[in-house]
Parts: structure tokens; sequence; C-alpha cells
């Protein structure tokens, strides 16, 4: 019972990392639609270019949430997700977010890709991991905020 309730939640986290990323990549896809003229001459529809990257960060953003979910439990075993400091979230939460650049960057290299192919990753895993961060901890002081208001409220007296 206790590692199906694990393995759901680990799932939940990959799933909401993955929705993060995928509506992102949509965005990212539509800017670079726009923005480069070339795309658009090279012969391809617009919502084939949206769908392909969405789904390309999609399936990042998963192995990231894995990455972050996996980490959580192995790091902060024993701990409730209230009672990790979110500075420590933001810190998983980064190093979660560059996983994906790190291990096709090291792929990469493992396989004799040049620097012009590994390198963009690089720049990439710095952004999804700074992003991976900002969204974690914000979530996480939110929920916690949320928590704190909830328990100060109902151990008030009535005036």
């Amino acid at each position: 019972m206790v590692f199906s309730q694990q393995f759901r939640a680990l799932l939940r986290l990959a799933g909401v990392w993955a929705l993060a990323w995928t509506v992102l990549g949509g965005a990212v896809a539509v800017v670079r639609w726009v923005m480069s003229p070339e795309l658009s001459s090279a012969g391809g529809t617009p919502v084939g270019w949206v769908v392909n990257n969405a789904i390309a960060y999609g399936a990042l953003g998963s192995i990231s949430g894995l990455y972050l979910g996996l980490l959580l439990a192995r790091v902060e075993r024993g701990h409730r997700a209230e009672g990790i400091s979110t500075r420590r979230i933001a810190l998983w939460s980064i190093l979660g977010g560059a996983a994906p650049a790190v291990l096709f960057t090291a792929l990469g290299l493992l396989f004799g890709a040049p620097a012009a192919a590994y390198l963009p990753l690089l720049g990439l895993g710095i952004i999804s991991a700074a992003g991976s961060g900002i969204l974690a901890s914000s979530a996480h002081a939110a929920v916690t905020r949320k928590r704190l208001a909830g328990a100060q409220s109902t151990h008030q007296l009535p005036p």
C-alpha cells in the first residue's frame, strides 16, 4: 500500500512537471514560428510545429519531474513535504530541472557529438533549472502559507 502511494505521488509530480513544460513548449514554439521566417518557409504547418515542440518539452518535463520526485524521496526520506524548507525544495527542483539537459549532454559526449550539438542543451538546462526552481518553490511557499492560514483560523476562539 505504501509503495503504491509513493508511486502515485511520483507519477503525479511527473505529470505536473510534464504539463507545465508542455505549455511552455507550446508557447516557445509559437514565438519561434512567428519570429523565425525560415521556419514558416520550410513547408511545415504551424500546428505541427507547436505540437512537436509541446510533446518534446513535455517529455523533458516528465523526466525532470521524475528525477525531482526520486531525489526528494531519497534525500528527504522521513520528512513530510510541509516540513521541508522552501530553499531546499528550490535546490532539489533546480537539480531536477537540470537533469534532462545533463543527461542528454552526457549522452552526446559519450557518443561523440560535436560541441555545437550539446552546448545549446546546457543553456536550455540552465533555463529549465531556474524555471523548475522558481515553479516548485513558489508552489511550496503558496501551499505552506495556505496551510498556515488555515491552521491559524481553526485555533482561534470566537469573539
